[in-house]
Protein backbone atom coordinates (compact mmCIF):
# COMPACT_ATOMS: atom_id res chain seq x y z
CA UNK A 1 0.00 0.00 0.00
CA UNK A 2 1.34 3.42 -0.99
CA UNK A 3 1.88 6.01 1.71
CA UNK A 4 0.04 9.28 1.10
CA UNK A 5 2.22 12.22 0.20
CA UNK A 6 2.71 14.85 2.87
CA UNK A 7 0.89 18.13 2.37
CA UNK A 8 2.78 21.38 2.91
CA UNK A 9 0.84 24.64 3.44
CA UNK A 10 1.45 27.45 0.95
CA UNK A 11 0.72 31.09 1.73
CA UNK A 12 1.07 34.33 -0.22
CA UNK A 13 2.40 37.32 1.71
CA UNK A 14 1.38 40.70 0.29
CA UNK A 15 3.31 43.85 1.17
CA UNK A 16 2.34 47.45 0.39
CA UNK A 17 5.79 48.83 -0.45
CA UNK A 18 4.40 52.37 -0.34
CA UNK A 19 3.31 51.75 3.29
CA UNK A 20 -0.12 53.23 2.54
CA UNK A 21 1.16 56.32 0.74
CA UNK A 22 -0.30 55.25 -2.63
CA UNK A 23 -3.76 54.89 -1.09
CA UNK A 24 -3.52 58.20 0.77
CA UNK A 25 -2.08 60.21 -2.12
CA UNK A 26 -4.17 58.77 -4.98
CA UNK A 27 -7.09 61.18 -4.40
CA UNK A 28 -4.70 64.14 -4.59
CA UNK A 29 -2.81 62.88 -7.62
CA UNK A 30 -5.73 61.40 -9.56
CA UNK A 31 -8.59 63.50 -8.29
CA UNK A 32 -10.23 60.31 -6.99
CA UNK A 33 -9.44 57.25 -4.97
CA UNK A 34 -7.83 54.26 -6.69
CA UNK A 35 -10.41 52.03 -5.01
CA UNK A 36 -13.02 51.29 -7.68
CA UNK A 37 -11.37 53.61 -10.22
CA UNK A 38 -13.09 53.58 -13.63
CA UNK A 39 -11.35 52.16 -16.69
CA UNK A 40 -10.27 55.56 -18.02
CA UNK A 41 -6.84 56.65 -19.18
CA UNK A 42 -5.38 57.91 -15.91
CA UNK A 43 -1.86 58.67 -14.74
CA UNK A 44 0.28 55.68 -13.87
CA UNK A 45 -1.24 53.61 -11.07
CA UNK A 46 0.61 53.03 -7.83
CA UNK A 47 3.26 50.32 -7.97
CA UNK A 48 2.00 46.78 -7.55
CA UNK A 49 2.43 45.21 -4.15
CA UNK A 50 5.46 43.10 -3.36
CA UNK A 51 4.53 39.46 -2.87
CA UNK A 52 6.29 36.37 -1.63
CA UNK A 53 5.48 32.70 -1.20
CA UNK A 54 5.70 30.94 2.14
CA UNK A 55 6.33 27.21 1.83
CA UNK A 56 8.44 24.69 3.73
CA UNK A 57 8.77 27.17 6.63
CA UNK A 58 10.60 29.81 4.52
CA UNK A 59 9.62 32.97 2.65
CA UNK A 60 10.70 33.05 -1.01
CA UNK A 61 10.71 36.26 -3.05
CA UNK A 62 12.29 37.87 -6.10
CA UNK A 63 14.51 40.85 -5.41
CA UNK A 64 17.55 42.64 -6.79
CA UNK A 65 19.71 39.55 -6.17
CA UNK A 66 17.26 37.19 -7.90
CA UNK A 67 15.32 34.58 -5.96
CA UNK A 68 16.01 34.86 -2.23
CA UNK A 69 14.61 33.41 0.97
CA UNK A 70 14.36 34.24 4.65
CA UNK A 71 12.32 33.34 7.69
CA UNK A 72 8.63 34.26 7.21
CA UNK A 73 8.18 38.01 7.78
CA UNK A 74 11.96 38.48 7.79
CA UNK A 75 12.28 40.78 4.78
CA UNK A 76 13.20 44.44 5.19
CA UNK A 77 9.49 45.15 4.67
CA UNK A 78 8.62 43.68 8.06
CA UNK A 79 5.38 41.80 8.59
CA UNK A 80 3.08 41.40 5.57
CA UNK A 81 0.02 43.61 5.11
CA UNK A 82 -2.07 40.57 4.26
CA UNK A 83 -1.70 36.81 4.09
CA UNK A 84 -3.58 34.70 1.56
CA UNK A 85 -3.88 30.95 2.06
CA UNK A 86 -3.16 29.25 -1.27
CA UNK A 87 -3.80 25.72 -0.04
CA UNK A 88 -1.29 22.88 0.10
CA UNK A 89 1.35 21.31 -2.10
CA UNK A 90 2.69 17.78 -2.27
CA UNK A 91 6.01 19.06 -3.67
CA UNK A 92 8.80 18.15 -1.28
CA UNK A 93 11.23 20.75 0.01
CA UNK A 94 14.07 19.05 -1.86
CA UNK A 95 12.28 19.21 -5.23
CA UNK A 96 11.10 22.78 -4.58
CA UNK A 97 14.61 24.02 -3.76
CA UNK A 98 16.04 22.17 -6.76
CA UNK A 99 13.47 23.87 -9.00
CA UNK A 100 14.24 27.32 -7.57
CA UNK A 101 17.95 26.69 -8.04
CA UNK A 102 17.40 25.81 -11.70
CA UNK A 103 15.39 29.03 -12.18
CA UNK A 104 18.15 31.03 -10.52
CA UNK A 105 20.72 29.58 -12.90
CA UNK A 106 18.69 30.29 -16.01
CA UNK A 107 15.62 32.48 -16.12
CA UNK A 108 15.77 34.62 -12.97
CA UNK A 109 19.31 35.81 -12.37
Amino acid sequence: MEEPLALHPVKLYVYDVSKGMARRLSPLMLGKSTAGAPALPLPAPPPPPHTSIIVHKDEFFFGSAGISSCAPGGTILGPPDSVIDLGNTEVTEEIFLEYLSSLGESTFR
